[in-house]
């Protein structure tokens, strides 16, 4: 399976799980137009929340470090980039989890991320 092809099953997966739908067992047409209407969603929280699903394997709403690590390994592989995900993950957890509880919640993710899409952002 190609990289491309491997990214769309998880993003599929990911965003499945929160809907307590079973990719594996087909989506109906109105469960699909839902889906594609949110991938399509160029809005910065609706891919936030995109992100946050890719990366919380389990579902419970937190992001341990073996989870942001994958995810960086998911993204960098669909990006065709060659990233040491082993050493960038424990810096994540390590800007995010200031009080080692071992994982992050979104809200801490949407804080980095504004934070470097705002220093992005043109004056």
């Amino acid at each position: 399976m190609g990289d491309m092809e491997e990214f769309a099953a998880e993003l599929l997966v990911a965003m499945s799980r929160r809907r307590h739908i079973d990719p594996d067992e087909g989506v109906n047409k109105d469960q699909l137009k839902e889906l594609w209407e949110e991938v399509t969603n160029r809005n910065f929280d609706s891919r936030l929340r995109i992100f946050f699903d890719i990366c919380d394997k389990n579902g419970d709403g937190k992001l341990t470090e073996d989870e942001v690590k994958e995810a960086i390994i998911l993204s960098a592989s669909a990006n065709k980039l060659k990233i040491d995900a082993a050493a960038y993950a424990p810096l994540v957890m390590e800007e995010l989890d200031p009080d080692h509880r071992g994982y992050i919640e979104m809200w801490q993710l949407e804080t980095l991320l504004r934070g470097a899409v705002s220093a992005r952002a043109p004056e």
